[in-house]
């Protein structure tokens, strides 16, 4: 099975070889035999009706799910599946890559622009300052004007004979002269220098007048064209990114790995075998609810009866068991998860779910975790489904799928916030894989903060980094403080933790016995729809 290995996979291992592993401290047990592998083959149609139902179904009975992983293989001789995958998903990296295409070159012309209208803009900041800037301007005409009139005739060339006639055309800024003989008695030059030098003070004039214009045309032309090129490369990578998020969501099994079918005995393109597979993996759960004759749920979960208020943890989740992980949820992904992200995606879990982000039309609106409930029954759900067509006249085209397998784990409820936290690391880093694909706006904005923060460190004095390295460790400590007083009330079970300790007698007997009435629920409605 091509699945993309979760980080929660290396938990549920250790939670197989080890169920006692920090008990009291987190529950996080499989029932083993609570497992199951469905293999239905139905006519076309039939299990794709069994997904869609079973997917439907959960909701209602007030199950939340979320799709944590998806594949697809398909041979070239199923035409028809071909066509509407394989063939739609070459169709979509085409226009990535002609989209991508047209990203670059307008970069490429924004760029060039940008460099156009920054000199523009240099020249018209001197013709607004006038007579106070003259001296730049006369520069900027000996440079780029009077440069390009050829040897003999420019007052770079003429240097030769009068060394000083640059600077000479420069001091005449300021000065009220008329004739050549004013520029004689006021410059101490010759007469043959004076009367070049009039005639090419009369020229800059002349080009002051007529340039200014130019120049203010020229610059609002260009800074238009500009502002549209830097608007067009941000919508070019927003049309960019539906196409990117389609095609890394069609993904193809031996992308992973090329030697995925390389054993299968159904997977065999040499027969000319139309077979076409896809697999969904699928995390289900709702709070568990453990019922003991003779005592009422508050006393079953070691609740007050104060905190039926949905907006207040009995035990806040985010304790050292999920802290010792995240960094390592971090790293798979690539990512920085700080204490902030972990405290919205507790409170977007207490509240509807559909009202943030829904990504399923039919779910009932109910938020993914109920803060009065300490465990969670969540099942872990992989489903294969293969369509394989024979050809005529004896052949036929069948549908199979399977449950590979639909297992359950009861687990407290500090491990479905891992769970949570793996969704939400996912999602953000499908997300940061397609911005960086089409180079979004968002990650150019991350990376002028990282260069302003550099930046500030390079000139930052030690004694304000000291005092800065201070200032952290004591915040650090304040929020472990502030931890400990949510847990006041319940001192009593922090001695080895706050969940269930003695896994022989209510673990086994209890919860694993109570999870086998949602698990049978499961398992009977698939029977039901299949009429088994």
């Amino acid at each position: 099975m091509a699945w993309e290995e979760t980080f929660m996979d290396k938990l549920q291992d250790e939670a197989r070889t080890n169920p006692f592993k920090d008990l009291g401290k987190r529950m996080f047990v499989r029932p083993e035999n609570q497992a199951i592998i469905f293999d239905i083959t139905t006519k076309m149609g039939g299990c794709s009706n069994l997904y869609y139902s079973f997917v439907f179904w959960l909701p209602k009975i007030d199950y939340s799910i979320a799709k944590v992983d998806e594949y697809m293989e398909v041979t070239p001789t199923h035409i028809d599946t071909y066509n509407l995958t394989i063939a739609q998903k070459q169709k979509l990296e085409a226009s990535i890559k002609t989209g991508l295409a047209s990203a670059a070159q307008a970069v490429a012309d924004y760029e060039l622009l940008a460099h156009d209208m920054r000199r523009y803009r240099e020249i018209w900041d001197y013709f607004k300052k006038g007579k106070s800037d003259d001296h730049v301007l006369r520069s900027l005409f000996i440079d780029r004007v009077d440069a390009y009139t050829g040897e003999g005739f420019s007052m770079v060339t003429m240097t030769k004979r009068w060394p000083t006639i640059i600077t000479d055309f420069i001091r005449i800024s300021g000065k009220k002269i008329e004739t050549i003989d004013d520029i004689k008695r006021e410059l101490d030059v010759s007469q043959a220098e004076a009367t070049i030098l009039k005639t090419k003070n009369e020229l800059f004039n002349e080009w002051k007048i007529l340039f200014m214009p130019t120049v203010k045309d020229r610059l609002a032309r260009i800074e238009n064209m500009a502002k549209s090129r830097e608007k067009s490369v941000e919508e070019y990578k927003n049309w960019l990114k539906p196409y990117v998020a389609r095609y890394k969501l069609m993904r193809e099994a031996t992308e992973q790995s090329p030697a995925e079918f390389r054993q299968d005995p159904i997977m065999t393109p040499g027969f000319s075998q139309a077979v076409a597979y896809t697999g969904v993996r699928l995390w289900v759960w709702r709070p568990f609810i453990l019922t003991e004759k003779g005592k009422p749920t508050y006393e079953v979960y070691k609740m007050s009866k104060k905190s039926s208020n949905k907006a207040n943890w009995v035990i806040d989740p985010y304790d050292d068991i999920v802290k010792t992980h995240v960094p390592e949820i971090a790293k798979k992904y690539n990512l920085k998860i700080t204490d902030k992200q972990i405290e919205d995606i507790k409170n977007k879990a207490i509240k509807p779910f559909s009202s943030d982000v829904s990504y399923y039309h039919y779910e009932i609106e109910k938020p993914r975790m109920d803060p009065r409930f300490l465990y969670y029954q969540l099942f872990d759900v992989k489903i294969g489904r293969s369509i394989i067509k024979t050809p005529a006249p004896e052949g036929g085209e069948l549908e199979n799928i399977m449950f590979w397998p639909l297992e359950t784990w009861v687990i407290s409820q500090n491990i479905m916030l891992l769970y949570l936290i793996e969704l939400w690391a996912r999602d953000k880093y499908f997300t940061n894989y397609v911005e960086q694909l089409v180079g979004s706006k968002n990650l150019e904005d991350e990376v002028r903060k990282r260069l302003d923060e550099e930046y500030e460190k390079a000139g930052m004095p030690p004694e304000t980094k000291k005092f800065s390295m201070f200032k952290k460790k004591q915040e650090k400590k304040e929020g472990i403080a502030k931890t400990s007083n949510n847990f006041s009330g319940l001192k009593d079970l922090f001695v080895k933790g706050p969940y269930e300790r003695n896994f022989a007698e209510r673990v086994t007997k209890m919860y694993l016995v109570e999870s086998g009435g949602a698990y049978g629920e499961l398992v009977g409605f698939i029977k039901k729809q299949i009429g088994a």
